[in-house]
This record gives structure tokens, C-alpha cells and sequence, in this order.
């Protein structure tokens, strides 16, 4: 079955345009992007370089989320961004007569006649242009870091803001179209505008495995375009073999990891919260290496088969340091304007990795648990 195209015309004729006109896209997301969306996102970008145009990234992939999807993602073969670097000097104090350049195997040499006076690096100005990108294709929670087509600031050190028409928003979570579904949609209009077949190589593994992520393997938020979608790739080569045995961790070691998280899982009620404790001990006699991506999976697995929360916290021990890993399953704006996570980031010096908030370390179980329930608290 042939997957049905949704997208409104001026959409469709929006992008079209864009890749009719521009060579070179940058793919932006937020660092804080959950696990599916980075998949989609590497799809987009796979399926530009696949018709030949320049594709810059941001940000570069995490270690975790790489050794885990190391099957299915393609290297990270990055476009360089090409920089201008201007020299400005000074025509009322110095007077130029010649400009060349020589280059041997260590340096690029700059040569300079003038007369007045001597050039020195205090009497000229070095100022780097940011690299030209014609397009831009934004992964937005709900889109609302991106209204009126605004941009991270710290962009445009890196790359030209193009005008608002030609940033293009992804909006996740949408509310009934995945995010695989979206960027389905935006590479068949890549693939009809430069007449090429871009959903090759890599790209039907990747929107599967941001599929499978999303619905937790067919198993939630089943539309029939979604079965649609997941038939569509099958048939272009995806392998669903492959990702479901990234996504099912089966080992004995893991299984028991899990059943002791979930012995020491509780609510809290008046914080909207589900808590788990993971000890030293427990991880020793289990056989497991503590890691994010591991608790990642746990708090997955937590999630599934409790009782569905605004709030999961999970807090480990390693070694001599206590870890905690929240996920914020909702996020609504406060009227400050910040988000529940956002404020949870600020109070907790959180980084964000593959969808949660990491903070610590912390020097017991009790501190962190005192600190997180304090800023929930405040944030909620």
C-alpha cells in the first residue's frame, strides 16, 4: 500500500521552491530532542546529501545515541562550513599597494605591501562572515522555540539566518502525525523537485526506527497512516529485524536490572511524579554498566508498565557518585513563558540527552531526591 501524502499545497509548494532554488540547507534541532526525532532528523539530512546539495547539522550526534544506533546511522559525514574571514585595514593610516599569497605544506601567507606605516595586528581587524545556507529545516517542540520563523541566536555565529520563508519548522510532537510521518512527507517533495530517488541508503532505517520509537514498535498511536508509512519502508528495504533488536534488550542481565528498578519504584501524588532508585549494588550483581542510554531503556521500560505520569524520575548510583534522569512526558508553558522542563533545567544545572534531563552528581540518594522534589515544587 502506498503511503498517502499529507501536506496543504502551499506547504508542498514552499519546500519545492526552496530546493529549487537553494544549494546548501543546514538541519537544526534542539539538544534536548527526543530519541525519535533524532532519528527523523538524520533521514532529512541523509536524504539531502543524497541528491548531491551541501547539508549542514546542529548539534552533533551524541556518544550514546550513536553507539546505540551505530547499525542503522550513516557516518557522520558532515559538509565542512565554509567561513569568510575579511581583513579590514585602515585606508587613513595605511596605504596598500600590493595583495598576494603564498602557501607551502604548513602555511597559507598573506603578503601585504603598504606604505605610511608598518601593519601590525593592532592596526587591522579580522572579522569572520558566517557560512551562506539558503534554507533551514528547524525540529521544534510544538514550534514553539520557533514562532515567526526565529532561530537559536547562537546560529548565527555559525550559519546566515535566511529570510522566515525559508525556515521550514518540524513541529514535534504534533498531536497525530509522527515526526516520521512529517519528514516522510518533505522527502518525497525533495525526491519530485530534484528528480532523483533520495529514500535510499540509510533513510528507510532510520525513518522505521524513529517509527518504531515513537509508537513503541506499533504497540501506540497506531493510525492507519502510520501502518501505512511502516509498509511504505518495509518495501523500500528497511530492516525491522534490525531495529527491533536495538530496541529489545532481552539479555538476562537487563530483565533483572529492570525487576529490581521496579521493586523500588514509588508515586508521589501531590508532585504528578513516579520515582525509581537504582543502588551500586544493584547494577554489580545484575552485571550491568551504569550508563544514560541504559537508564534511558530502563526508564523506558518503567514507563510502559506503570501507571502513565506527567513526571518520571530515575535516580542511580555509580560508583560514588548518585545520577538523575527526569522525564517530563508533558510540557506545559508556565506564564513566565518557560516550559516545565526548561525550569527544571535552570534549577538543576540539567543537561538535556536523548529526550530527558540528566542532574547531578549528587552525594547521597536523599540530596538528590531533597533537590528535584524542591525544584518540582517550584516548577509545577
Amino acid at each position: 500500500m502506498e503511503h498517502i501524502f499529507f501536506m496543504l499545497p502551499l506547504q508542498e509548494e514552499k519546500i519545492r521552491k526552496i530546493f529549487a532554488d537553494g544549494k546548501s540547507f543546514a538541519v537544526v534541532f534542539k539538544d534536548n530532542a527526543a530519541e525519535e526525532t533524532l532519528l527523523a532528523k538524520e533521514a532529512l539530512v541523509e536524504s539531502i546529501r543524497n541528491t548531491g546539495l551541501s547539508v549542514y547539522s546542529f548539534a552533533e550526534r551524541q556518544k550514546n545515541f550513536s553507539e546505540k544506533w551505530a547499525p542503522v546511522l550513516p557516518p557522520a559525514n558532515n559538509n565542512h562550513l565554509t567561513f569568510s574571514t575579511s581583513i579590514l585595514i585602515p585606508k587613513n593610516k595605511i596605504e596598500t599597494k600590493e595583495i598576494s599569497y603564498t602557501e607551502d605544506d604548513r602555511f597559507v601567507s598573506i603578503n601585504i605591501s603598504a606604505v605610511k606605516e608598518e601593519i601590525t595586528k593592532e592596526n587591522v581587524v579580522f572579522k569572520t562572515l558566517p557560512a551562506k545556507v539558503d534554507a533551514v529545516f528547524c525540529f521544534s517542540p510544538s514550534g514553539r522555540e520557533n514562532r515567526n520563523g526565529k532561530l537559536p541566536e547562537e546560529l548565527s555565529k555559525k550559519i546566515t539566518i535566511p529570510e522566515p520563508d525559508n525556515i521550514i519548522t518540524i513541529a514535534y510532537p504534533s498531536g497525530g502525525e509522527t515526526v516520521s510521518e512529517k519528514v516522510f512527507n518533505i522527502i518525497q517533495v525533495i525526491e519530485s523537485s530534484e528528480d532523483v530517488s533520495v529514500k535510499n541508503g540509510a533513510v528507510p532505517d532510520l525513518l522505521l526506527a524513529s517509527l518504531f520509537v515513537e509508537t513503541d514498535q506499533l504497540q501506540k498511536n497506531l493510525t492507519e497512516r502510520v501502518l501505512s508509512l511502516a509498509s511504505s519502508l518495509i518495501k523500500l528495504g528497511a530492516d525491522k529485524e534490525k531495529i527491533a533488536n536495538i530496541l529489545n534488550d532481552k539479555s538476562p542481565s537487563f530483565a533483572r536490572l529492570l525487576g529490581r528498578a521496579l521493586a523500588r519504584s514509588y508515586p508521589n501524588e501531590s508532585l504528578q511524579s513516579m520515582w525509581t532508585f537504582v543502588a551500586d549494588q544493584d547494577l554489580e550483581k545484575t552485571g550491568n554498566e551504569p550508563s544514560p542510554a541504559l537508564f534511558g531503556k530502563i526508564m523506558k521500560k518503567i514507563k510502559n508498565l506503570l501507571e502513565p505520569r506527567p513526571i518520571f524520575v530515575l535516580i542511580w548510583q555509580s560508583k560514588q557518585e548518585v545520577w538523575a534522569m527526569i522525564s517530563v512526558s508533558s510540557r506545559p508553558e508556565r506564564r513566565d513563558g518557560q516550559s516545565l522542563d526548561e525550569k527544571l533545567t535552570a534549577s538543576l544545572s540539567a543537561k538535556h540527552e536523548n529526550g530527558a534531563l540528566i542532574s547531578g552528581p549528587y552525594k547521597n540518594f536523599s540530596e538528590a531526591e531533597l533537590k528535584i522534589q524542591s525544584a518540582l515544587k517550584e516548577a509545577l
